[in-house]
């Protein structure tokens, strides 16, 4: 855990919130219900990796991918085909950084869930929040994250992942920039502008 601490991830205090994942469901009047399920993408895509540094600090690699895979649960509106579009950006001397991401989840019954993902990333573990929508009913979800991640491997590649469940630590990490140019300024953002490419 050295020197240069990536980017705060607020969506930690997001993650509290959803703390065993919670589903938000909009049928027969307001409730709660517990969601959860495991997943794994590791069908890499798309994926433009860049790597710089800047001023003569550490080295930074900033990778833009598609991973696919499946998502499994006893939920039907989160069991299906997984797809995830990330941007990753990390220190490659302390293997600490950030992912954010859109997702969508998808079934051959029509139903499913879609949102953002926003996660740190350190000793090869991403955790953090995935919040969104589910349908068929429809309602508002909120989960935890924790996958094995690697920009080139995609989520889950030595161990499922988890939404809702999991025993990961969670950490923090706070970015400096400037960074590669295929770091934007606000990923998410630019994600869900381009979830269709």
């Amino acid at each position: 855990m050295s020197r240069k601490r990536l980017l705060l991830l607020a969506p930690l205090a997001v993650a509290a919130l959803a703390a065993a994942g919670i589903g938000l469901a909009a049928q027969g009047g307001p409730s709660a219900t517990a969601a959860s399920a495991s997943f794994s993408a590791t069908t890499v895509k798309q994926a433009k990796l860049t790597t710089c540094t800047i001023n003569g600090s550490d080295t930074f690699a900033a990778t833009l991918a598609t991973y696919t895979g499946t998502a499994t649960s006893s939920d039907a509106r989160l069991n299906g085909k997984l797809r995830i579009r990330a941007a990753s950006l990390i220190d490659t001397n302390s293997g600490i950084g950030r992912v954010v991401g859109v997702f969508r989840i998808r079934n051959s019954n029509g139903v499913g869930a879609h949102g953002s993902i926003n996660a740190v990333v350190g000793e090869g573990d991403a955790n953090g929040a995935a919040i969104g929508r589910v349908n068929g009913p429809g309602g508002q979800l909120a989960a935890t994250l924790s996958s094995p991640f690697d920009p080139a491997d995609g989520f889950g590649a030595s161990s499922a992942g988890s939404l809702g469940t999991g025993t990961a630590a969670g950490s923090g990490v706070v970015l400096n920039g400037p960074f590669c140019h295929q770091w934007h300024r606000h990923p998410l953002r630019w994600l869900r502008n381009h979830r269709h490419r």
